[in-house]
């Protein structure tokens, strides 16, 4: 079942490239099994990328036509249309709190496709998400997020060093008119928090400095 999740937290302004926005006031959430041959791939990924913990290490953009037709059909109809055709891969084993404020007038999408039991937590809004192999999730890359163990609130690096990695299916949703509607992004606030590449966040706990 999916789920749509809406955070009492303020509303922060996200800034880049001079552009200013709200930032979304809900994620999607929802299970999707990964089509034949896509965890082959997410395997190989998994074994091009360095060992270290903590850090989310890229693997090269692709397409992938079962892919791109396997979230077509889960994704809510908005999200479908503003769905980008390219992917990437992002691998971690456990990720520390940070921002993906550079991907600018999009949200992010991540699907697992490999990996064990983890969580996609959200500090400032109070939210946490499954992120284990068949879980999508879709949300505001300005947010503060980390890749942790079920039920940790904070990140510890020894606790991830020499685990199996989570393999992420990266993948982008265009800020069209019907899927601002839908996260409920509005104009930037006068008032409240800046979430933006300068914006400091501390790793461990996910808390704006």
């Amino acid at each position: 079942m999916t789920h749509w999740l809406e955070s009492p937290a303020p509303v922060a302004r996200c800034t880049t490239a001079g552009a200013e926005r709200g930032s979304a006031r809900r994620l999607w959430q929802g299970p999707l099994a990964p089509p034949a041959g896509l965890a082959t791939l997410a395997g190989q990924a998994a074994g091009d990328a360095p060992q270290a913990s903590g850090r989310v290490h890229g693997g090269g953009t692709f397409a992938q036509a079962g892919a791109l037709a396997a979230l077509r059909q889960a994704l809510p109809p908005a999200l479908a249309a503003a769905l980008r055709p390219n992917f990437e891969w992002y691998v971690c084993r456990g990720a520390f709190f940070h921002t993906d404020a550079h991907y600018g007038e999009v949200l992010f999408g991540a699907w697992c496709v490999l990996g064990p039991a983890r969580e996609l937590v959200f500090p400032r809004l109070g939210l946490k998400l499954p992120a284990q192999a068949g879980e999508c999730a879709v949300f505001d890359p300005f947010e503060p997020h980390a890749v942790l163990a079920p039920g940790a609130t904070a990140y510890e690096r020894e606790a991830y060093a020499g685990t199996a990695p989570s393999v992420f299916l990266g993948f982008e949703i265009a800020l069209t008119d019907a899927v601002r509607d839908a996260f409920g992004i509005g104009g930037a606030p006068a008032k409240g928090p800046e979430l933006s590449s300068r914006a400091a966040v501390n790793a461990e706990t996910g808390e704006l400095g």
